[in-house]
């Protein structure tokens, strides 16, 4: 089964006593941002395990120190740009009771360098864009480097491209531990600070692999498909994520993920040439003054490459020769158009490297 059987008749989802009661006392819906918004049902213990069992998990995997988070005190800094959100501060009782915090960026950008004086945490959490946004939002105020240092950067809920973890770990000083989680099944799995590879939280999930011949193994290449263990609210057995990965079982059945790509394809059909999205990526991304890509495939005549700059760039005219330069040397016979760009992915969006 997948997304649009649950989307379809969510109710096949819950117990049918929860049914007939009216339901578990919570329910989360998805952003929407890439199609209709996905809603499921939390128990008590399940809304715990979302909202503060996951911090308690990344801080044991991440190894920090108990003394990292003291009650009443800055823990978490989630920030956000997604719009028609509320900034709001709860205490993490997983943290010993220190402080959750959830910031919704300025749209003007003018007070954020003010905010971040004053709320700092040793753990500063959002989707990659999110927290691209806030470093471009600090250096337009003439920030070269974060206001603090946290203790550790947490991402999760896009794709995390090398070149944007260079871009956050120099600005910030902090490791990342990148996390895959979604809406229906929770915390997933998650890298160790700086890590490659994702270990599996099996108590919370089962993952398994279904790779182009339609079979099902728990090693492996293809979709990641999820069996759901900690939410007893919305329940389901391989479940297709619609993410892509490498998955290896060990003997003793602990999981990891060797490789995450996501939704991201692992190449890329150009007209002319194809090739991997990680050589793309290592020729293109690590531009100077360049923020962010994006070929659009298939939709035009030409091949299109959007750009921008960063925000502390004074010359955009320097990383379009670079990125002209650079793209004459992976597609020789394609002469793409350029389109420089204010941003690309929207607020609150997922970022797309490559639409096909």
């Amino acid at each position: 089964m997948d997304r649009a059987v649950h989307q379809t008749d969510g109710g096949r989802f819950r117990p049918a006593a929860a049914t007939a009661t009216g339901g578990p006392g919570y329910r989360l819906s998805s952003s929407g941002t890439t199609g209709r918004p996905l809603e499921v049902t939390l128990d008590d213990a399940a809304w715990y395990a979302v909202n503060y069992h996951f911090f308690a998990q990344i801080r044991d995997l991440a190894g920090l120190p108990p003394e990292t988070f003291r009650r009443g005190v800055p823990a978490v800094l989630f920030v956000s740009n997604k719009p028609g959100r509320p900034s709001f501060v709860r205490p993490l009782p997983s943290l010993d009771n220190g402080l959750y915090l959830r910031l919704q960026l300025p749209e003007s950008g003018q007070d954020t360098l003010a905010l971040l004086q004053k709320f700092q945490a040793p753990v500063l959490y959002g989707k990659p864009t999110y927290l691209l946004d806030l470093r471009a939002a600090l250096l337009g105020q003439g920030a070269e480097r974060a206001p603090w240092q946290p203790e550790l950067l947490l991402v999760s809920g896009e794709p995390l491209h090398p070149d944007d973890r260079a871009r956050l770990t120099s600005y910030f000083g902090a490791p990342v531990v990148d996390a895959l989680a979604s809406t229906e099944g929770g915390l997933i799995a998650a890298t160790e600070p700086d890590g490659a590879t994702y270990r599996v939280f099996g108590e919370n999930v089962r993952l398994e692999v279904l790779d182009a011949t339609g079979q099902v193994d728990e090693n492996g290449r293809g979709e990641l498909v999820l069996t759901n263990l900690a939410n007893r609210s919305t329940v389901f057995a391989r479940y297709r994520t619609g993410d892509h990965a490498e998955l290896a079982t060990a003997a003793d059945g602990t999981q990891r993920l060797l490789r995450l790509h996501g939704r991201e394809p692992e190449t890329v059909r150009f007209r002319t040439a194809e090739l991997s999205a990680d050589e793309v990526t290592r020729a293109i991304g690590f531009l100077p003054g360049l923020a962010d890509f994006q070929f659009v495939l298939g939709e035009r005549d030409r091949t299109l490459l959007r750009w921008s700059a960063e925000a502390s760039c004074t010359d955009p005219g320097v990383p379009a020769a670079a990125l002209r330069e650079a793209v004459a040397g992976l597609l020789p016979a394609e002469d793409p158009e350029l389109e420089q760009c204010a941003r690309i992915t929207p607020p609150g969006g997922k970022k797309r490297r490559f639409l096909l």
